[in-house]
């Protein structure tokens, strides 16, 4: 009998080590906008900005750490890994992130909340967090990608059909979780991110931080990044998704 062999994904290892070193944390704020205003496309490419810095749009949060790194405190330049921030990459990812990361009810967060109006069931919701391969219009797709940059009302649409159910259900809001990752977390930074959303009409509810201790003992980086790990190490390669557009 051969020996077993542990596939282990070094990049995420390395990843998760930046969050859970002694005395990092990390500062995060949950923040609301109407959609009528910025569309959550804009928020992510043009408030957050594009995942390289360099490359992010001037004024975006991502590109004015980048080109004030230094006065800011970081320790180093900023890249297409440590690139400041995180913000959810739609309404539904929101609702995951707070419920990890917060502990939130998902019958009282406002997006949960409408969700489970709309007649989406509790269950399906909480398999949904872990960003299934979904069957949608004949093929099996990520359910994440498929609601990324919908605003509040076209994710829970969306939402709502993958579910098979109908809604009438109204949600207008949208609602994100923002956290600046550990290597950029000074004041400066803090003050620099909050400003900033402001100066956009994004309305801060909630802000704080998260220490490595509790991000370890509560597995809160693991759960963030669960649908990494488990494509990474979980899943057998029948069960992957292959994009055809990207292999051909």
């Amino acid at each position: 009998m051969p020996e077993s062999i542990y596939v282990i994904n070094g990049f995420y290892m390395a990843m998760r080590e930046k969050y859970t070193k002694e005395s990092v944390k990390l500062h995060y704020y949950v923040v609301e906008w109407d959609s009528a205003n910025l569309s959550w496309e804009d928020f992510r490419g043009k408030a957050l900005g594009a995942t390289d810095p360099v490359t992010a749009e001037a004024g975006s949060l991502r590109n004015s750490i980048f080109k004030q790194w230094n006065e800011l405190g970081l320790a180093a330049e900023p890249d297409v890994g440590d690139n400041g921030m995180h913000a959810s990459a739609s309404p539904f990812e929101a609702l995951c992130e707070r419920m990890n990361w917060l502990g939130a009810s998902l019958k009282e967060d406002p997006f949960g909340k409408s969700m489970l109006e709309a007649g989406i069931s509790e269950a399906t919701i909480m398999d949904w967090t872990k960003d299934p391969q979904v069957e949608y219009e004949g093929k099996k797709q990520s359910l994440f990608d498929m609601l990324e940059d919908l605003n509040a009302q076209d994710c829970l649409d969306k939402a709502a059909k993958i579910a098979g159910v109908n809604s009438s259900v109204k949600s207008t809001t949208n609602s994100a979780f923002v956290f600046i990752k550990p290597h950029a977390v000074t004041d400066k930074v803090v003050a620099l991110v909050r400003n900033n959303l402001q100066q956009r009409g994004i309305t801060i509810d909630s802000e704080g931080q998260i220490d490595a201790k509790t991000i370890e003992s509560n597995q809160l980086i693991d759960n963030h990044y669960y649908a990494i790990a488990s494509k990474a190490t979980l899943l057998k390669p029948e069960q992957l998704n292959v994009p055809e557009d990207k292999f051909q």
